[in-house]
């Protein structure tokens, strides 16, 4: 799926959205239909420069319709306001659009069915930064498997794309002690990022690239 982070489209935005919409809620691609209470489309203004993705919804997202609702949404909300983000600044959407039951991982078959869907928030949001919410959303979007353990908070390139992976809000939900901080410093780079005041996931790459090696 990261091969797809900024493929081009012709439709215009408005027909997009619309089309969008109406595709996730009738989407009967795989077996998570057959559970699902409310698909969860995204929310967000179509023109923000940021992209915050889960993998998936959860148990408040799917009765709200919404992503991020209850505990998580608490806190991802009050990570945002710390980082001086609000609600106008970013797109929120999940990778899958309908609940797993028992909120396991999303299949690859699932993935692929419902990457449709998410392909086509890209080709609208067109983000020039995605903050990637946990280990399992951060390997899809990078293409390879990745601990956010160890991941968090670097400045990734994808196709001219900033990707930066930080801990799931729901792993602050469940005590994980640095999970809450993490995510505000994550979302407080992503936010200087935009702003001009830190390199992004392309720049940082080059900077690296261009230091001479130890002992040379």
């Amino acid at each position: 799926m990261a091969s797809d982070l900024v493929a081009p489209t012709a439709a215009t935005p408005a027909r997009l959205r619309r089309e969008l919409e109406r595709a996730i809620r009738a989407c009967t691609a795989c077996g998570l239909h057959g559970g699902r209470t409310t698909p969860v489309v995204g929310e967000g203004p179509f023109e923000a420069r940021l992209m915050i993705v889960g993998s998936k919804p959860r148990r408040h997202e799917d009765l709200q319709g919404k992503p991020f609702a209850g505990g998580t949404g608490n806190v991802l909300g009050h990570a945002m306001q710390v980082a001086g983000l609000d609600s106008q600044d970013a797109y929120l959407t999940t990778l899958v659009k309908c609940r797993p039951g028992d909120d396991r991982a999303a299949t690859p078959d699932e993935l692929e069915a419902c990457g449709q869907h998410f392909r086509a928030q890209l080709q609208l949001v067109r983000p020039e930064v995605i903050v990637a919410l946990g280990s399992f959303a951060a390997s899809v979007l990078l293409g390879r498997s990745v601990n956010i353990e160890r991941i968090a908070g670097y400045r990734l390139d994808v196709q001219g794309v900033t990707v930066i992976p930080t801990y799931h809000p729901a792993d602050a939900v469940r005590g994980v002690p640095q999970a809450a901080g993490t995510l505000r410093r994550d979302l407080t780079a992503a936010k200087a990022v935009l702003d001009g005041r830190l390199p992004t996931g392309a720049q940082t790459m080059a900077e690296l690239r261009a230091r001479p090696a130890v002992g040379s």
